[in-house]
């Protein structure tokens, strides 16, 4: 009874409780709202994510091998491969590298991706007189040469004690004195070994 009677003697003061409700329950709303619309936004952009194909790799051909993913080329380091006393598989193997590095051909300006350096017994592949038996590697050389990949340095000092003249090596190839002094030119030069 003591609340009405309270209420009945502030008629004023049961408007202000409901006008303080129903102010209340206008924001509650109004946040509702908002909240049921963030929710809403959220939703439609999970679906149209959710829903997109992903990309689906094609199955290889039985027998291909697939394309290896050539690295990007660090502009800032210049490589060198310092060649002393390699078979021809390994001189494949850096090459195979090298043509992995490669992404285009090398315009006349620009410095190739490796500097190579002969300097042991495989001065003996590049011999002209030995072109038969090493054609496979020479021509590889020649190939990666011609595209800017690669520079190629060969020992003369080598190619005097496997008995090889001057003129008896492929033109693309860079003649140097002595071949681990052209490899410490190059490290000077800021090379990197490969």
């Amino acid at each position: 009874m003591s609340v009405c009677y309270a209420a009945c003697k502030r008629p004023g003061a049961v408007r202000q409780q409901r006008a303080g409700r129903e102010g209340h329950s206008h924001v509650i709303a109004r946040n509702l709202l908002l909240l049921a619309a963030a929710i809403a936004v959220f939703w439609v952009a999970a679906q149209r994510l959710l829903t997109q194909d992903p990309p689906v790799a094609q199955p290889a051909a039985i027998g291909t091998v697939p394309e290896p993913i050539a690295p990007q080329r660090e502009p800032a380091h210049n490589l060198l491969a310092d060649i002393s006393l390699h078979s021809v598989k390994e001189l494949e193997l850096l090459f195979d590298r090298v043509e992995q590095l490669l992404q285009r051909p090398l315009s006349e300006g620009e410095q190739p991706l490796v500097s190579l350096v002969l300097h042991g017994r495989e001065v003996e592949f590049f011999a002209l007189k030995n072109y038969d038996k090493y054609k496979n590697v020479v021509d590889r050389a020649a190939k990666l040469a011609a595209l800017g990949a690669v520079d190629i340095s060969i020992c003369q000092t080598q190619m005097k004690n496997f008995g090889i003249a001057s003129d008896e090596v492929p033109s693309f190839l860079r003649q140097v004195p002595f071949g681990p002094g052209e490899v410490k030119r190059l490290l000077d030069d800021g090379y990197v070994y490969m």
